[in-house]
């Protein structure tokens, strides 16, 4: 188990490589991701785009290449994306090591809590993805299911857990290598199953909730 001073420094250092990563070029995120993280600068409208570094269509001058770079509007959406991924890796840190120990450890489910912490870790979960900078996708028959058995719970819940571990854990998000692929795979496979999971539990608990035999 960590020790406070250690969680902060390792929580920092993932908050720092990520806005590092984000706050890179254009093309760096590319080479590593295959696709571009943000949608392309605005650009004048007489002119098709041209990529940051890329020879414009005809020759051109420094002043046309010049022009593809980031506008106002697109830079204020990738400062925020960062913002929001720092705080969404943190906040799912703090849920971990906080509250879903005591979530799994009751000897009675608090349904209403669980409902409430699994709607969070799933909102955050999906804007993580969203705004990762990283290709975070799954490979292809690694899809996992989650049955909606009530009678499962106790066991989901600290499944939910190690696999937030899993994910927060990943060197992919520590390390710049290119050869990262399998890493971006198993990162993609983590945060999809915390996204099915935490829906999964949510839905049972919410039932739960509402059943009288339940809240007896």
């Amino acid at each position: 188990m960590q020790e406070p001073g250690e969680a902060q420094f390792t929580t920092a250092f993932v908050v720092l490589v990520v806005a590092c990563v984000l706050s890179a070029p254009q093309p760096l995120i590319a080479q590593r991701t295959g696709v571009l993280p943000y949608p392309p600068p605005k650009t004048n409208s007489n002119r098709p785009y041209t990529p940051p570094g890329a020879e414009p269509a005809g020759g051109g001058t420094a002043l046309d290449r010049n022009e593809s770079a980031p506008d106002s509007e697109t830079m204020m959406r990738r400062r925020r994306a960062k913002a929001e991924l720092a705080e969404d890796f943190e906040r799912l840190r703090r849920i971990n090591k906080q509250t879903m120990p005591s979530l799994s450890a009751a000897s009675s489910i608090d349904y209403k809590e669980v409902s409430r912490v699994t709607c969070e870790i799933n909102s955050r979960a999906k804007r993580i993805k969203s705004n990762s900078p990283l290709m975070l996708k799954e490979k292809k028959g690694e899809k996992r299911a989650y049955e909606a058995d009530a009678a499962r719970l106790g066991s989901m819940l600290p499944e939910l857990s190690r696999l937030i571990d899993s994910f927060l854990g990943n060197p992919v998000f520590y390390t710049a290598s290119v050869n990262d692929e399998e890493l971006r795979s198993a990162g993609g496979r983590d945060i999809e199953s915390i996204i099915r999971l935490s829906d999964t539990i949510n839905k049972i608990a919410k039932q739960l909730t509402k059943s009288p035999t339940a809240r007896a």
